[in-house]
């Protein structure tokens, strides 16, 4: 039966211009829909980058709290010493502080910071990319090879920086001696406006760089 319009009964379909069925979006449709889409992430980019810096960031102290964890069993193994920044290798190379303490970590991932776009190797020295470096005050004493620190000779293990972030391509290096370097081979921006610092006691914090130097100077033993 057809109704007073002369269209049989059934489901009504809106038409267009040439009474065909309209199943698909007009331009000017599609349009307001992508623009929503760019406004919209337009917005929401900046809380994204925010969210994935904290998370690297995050993920860096995660790594460098587990460094501090490492020295603290190496020190334990061997008689209260901080680990030292190189030893002497079966041969004439030299090993990095960072391989020493690997069997104790076991993850070569956690010498590494997810921003650290340049992690450092030392050409004739057996170790591995590292983001960061040793605090040499603690762990080359004189510059000798295998020579560091006793952990109950420091006197305040809880403020005195045992790994720091290291910053810069050019700097190949396993650590920093604040004597002779100050800041220049610390990260001092690389999450934010600081970075992270592992401290001899074994526990880690984000401190801006001015922090490690005032009040108080936390790189001298």
């Amino acid at each position: 039966m057809e109704d007073s319009r002369g269209r049989a009964p059934g489901p009504f379909w809106p038409t267009g211009e040439w009474g065909a069925s309209r199943s698909a979006f007009t331009l000017v449709e599609m349009l307001v829909v992508v623009a929503i889409i760019l406004l919209l992430s337009a917005m929401l980019f900046p809380t994204f980058e925010v969210a994935l810096k904290k998370a690297e960031a995050a993920s860096c102290l995660s790594n460098m709290r587990n460094l501090g964890f490492a020295a603290r069993i190496y020190a334990d193994d061997y008689d209260d010493a901080i680990v030292p920044a190189m030893l002497c290798g079966d041969t004439s190379t030299r090993v990095c502080w960072d391989v020493t303490i690997q069997a104790y970590v076991n993850n070569e991932g956690l010498f590494l910071c997810p921003t650290d776009e340049y992690p450092r190797e030392l050409r004739g020295v057996c170790c591995l990319p590292h983001s960061y470096g040793i605090n040499l005050e603690l762990a080359e004493v004189g510059g000798y090879t295998g020579s560091s620190l006793r952990l109950d000779g420091l006197n305040d293990p809880i403020g005195t920086v045992l790994f720091c972030e290291i910053n810069g391509q050019r700097y190949s290096t396993h650590g920093v001696r604040y004597s002779q370097d100050g800041l220049a081979r610390v990260a001092i921006e690389r999450h934010g406006s600081g970075a992270n610092y592992t401290f001899a006691d074994g526990h880690t914090k984000w401190l801006r760089p001015e922090a490690t130097e005032k009040p108080d100077l936390l790189w001298d033993p």
